[in-house]
């Protein structure tokens, strides 16, 4: 490598250049030039064999406009083509960082802006790419909300307040259906009072009230409203904002859709208000009249037959429907009856699989094919404490079915309930459940999708990771190995 002065007329720039510079700062950059055109011979311009500005094509431009004719030149003639793009590159990394405190005891600050370094800009550049970012993130955001109803993520908060102000819209067009249901439905007062209905359940044998609804109502009405109120935020009433996503994501417009399990009226009010045809199989007649109540109000078209939805084939032709939306009953957990048929009402959980599996199995021979379903669940534990794999259960049933497990969305819900329960179950190490399995399926062949069909794309961005715990041995015995004080004093320690 050499020294010396070469005619700018002589040196060509680099036509690959991965650096820019704003003007304000170029401007900067010509002043300190024509101020200390000494500075250019302790950093001279670097070219290579063949004139070309290896570093430096900043200061070349701007030696340009400051108009001098010739500049100080290293030649790097030595390197080879890759050790070229290398120098390229570190050339013009910054490793080092200012130390703000020192520049402003020994400088002023105008002269450092003077000279090229916007001191009161830079302290803030790291701050101001941050909150730059965020606005760039609400942007997106916002936009993907008004075009995909919520961002298509795998995630589904309805804790946010884009989803809660979506779902008090919703409840406005279409009543609150936890409050229509009148106290003789037992699917509605265990929803209620939850607290209450367990205790109902430890002393249902004695024998002292004939169902729940006359348990309750030995109750001062003034302390079940309190009840009412502290866990209405655990209340499992269907979300009509995850219908609504559901259907616009997943449903043709004007498409049929169907469900075997259709004890709930909010999807149905969803699907009719939406344009689409609802057609549901609800096995107890007093839910099936109500719902029917609630659409006909709505004036919608939607329908609902009283049968056992392990015979939906029945009531929907076979290749006949465009989509398949269900929120079967999560095992034992709510008991809505006691009809033998009632999958809520099932003595063990393979008796309770067998009517998923039929009930599925069917409404999916009414299926069309390239067409979607979407079954909302939530894992429950059994007696001795461990989850049932019911999610996993449902994914089996649908594939064996020809059809493909194509999206794995999480709905977390509000904590409500959750909070008050998460002390006594951590006794036992069972971490407290606030959220829902969104499982999506396709029928078809995914390569041929139909996009025009659906008003959206159907495939989310990945944004959880599942933790799945195990225990090996007993797991009633949890809290015989396992201390909760010893958790929380670590957590102190910590």
């Amino acid at each position: 490598m050499n020294f010396q002065k070469v005619k700018i007329s002589e040196i060509k720039p680099n036509p690959n250049n991965p650096r820019i510079i704003k003007d304000e700062k170029f401007k900067k950059l010509v002043k300190s030039i024509q101020d200390f055109p000494e500075m250019l011979e302790l950093r001279p311009i670097v070219l290579n064999s063949e004139n070309i500005v290896l570093g430096g094509n900043m200061r070349l431009k701007a030696c340009q406009e400051a108009g001098l004719k010739e500049v100080p030149i290293i030649r790097a003639e030595n390197l080879t083509p890759e050790q070229q793009q290398e120098f390229i590159i570190k050339d013009n990394v910054s490793f080092g960082e200012w130390d703000y405190d020192g520049l402003a005891n020994q400088f002023d600050t105008s002269l450092l802006n003077d000279w090229g370094l916007d001191i009161a800009y830079t302290e803030m550049d790291e701050e101001r790419r941050e909150l730059d970012q965020q606005a760039k993130l609400e942007k997106k955001e916002s936009i993907l909300n008004e075009y995909f109803v919520v961002p298509p993520f795998s995630i589904l908060d309805s804790r946010a307040g884009y989803w809660q102000d979506r779902k008090k819209r919703w409840l406005e067009i279409i009543g609150d259906m936890g409050e229509s249901r009148t106290d003789t439905l037992i699917s509605s007062l265990p929803m209620k009072y939850p607290r209450l209905y367990r205790e109902y359940g430890r002393i249902r044998k004695e024998g002292k009230f004939a169902n729940f609804a006359e348990y309750i109502s030995s109750f001062p009405s003034e302390e079940l409203e309190k009840e009412c109120k502290a866990m209405s935020q655990g209340v499992s009433i269907l979300d009509p904002v995850l219908c609504e996503v559901s259907l616009r994501w997943f449903c043709p417009k004007e498409g049929v859709c169907i469900d075997p399990f259709a004890g709930d009226s909010v999807f149905g009010c969803v699907a009719g208000s939406l344009g689409r045809r609802f057609r549901g199989v609800e096995l107890r007649e007093e839910q099936k009249n109500l719902n029917q109540m609630r659409a006909d109000e709505l004036k919608i078209d939607a329908s609902y037959v009283c049968d056992d939805g392990q015979n939906i084939g029945k009531h929907i032709a076979e290749n006949s429907a465009d989509f398949i939306f269900s929120c079967p009953p999560y095992f034992d957990l709510e008991k809505y009856s006691d009809d033998p048929l009632d999958a809520s009402n099932q003595s063990s959980y393979e008796d309770f699989l067998k009517i998923l599996d039929n009930a599925f199995t069917a409404s999916i021979k009414c299926l069309k094919e390239n067409r979607f379903a979407v079954v909302v669940m939530s894992n429950v534990r059994g007696k001795n404490g461990a989850y049932h794999r019911i999610s996993d259960d449902i994914k089996d049933i649908f594939e064996k079915n020809g059809m493909c497990f194509y999206n794995d969305l999480v709905l977390i819900n509000q904590v409500g309930t959750a909070a008050l329960r998460a002390s006594p179950t951590m006794r036992t190490l069972k971490v407290g459940r606030t959220h829902q399995n969104v499982l999506v399926f396709y029928k078809g062949d995914t390569d041929n999708m139909l996009f025009d069909d659906f008003e959206n794309s159907r495939e989310n961005v990945n944004m959880h990771t599942d933790v799945m715990v195990f225990y090996k041995g007993n797991p009633k015995t949890v809290s015989d190995h396992f201390n909760i004080n010893d958790i929380k004093n670590e957590s102190k320690d910590v």
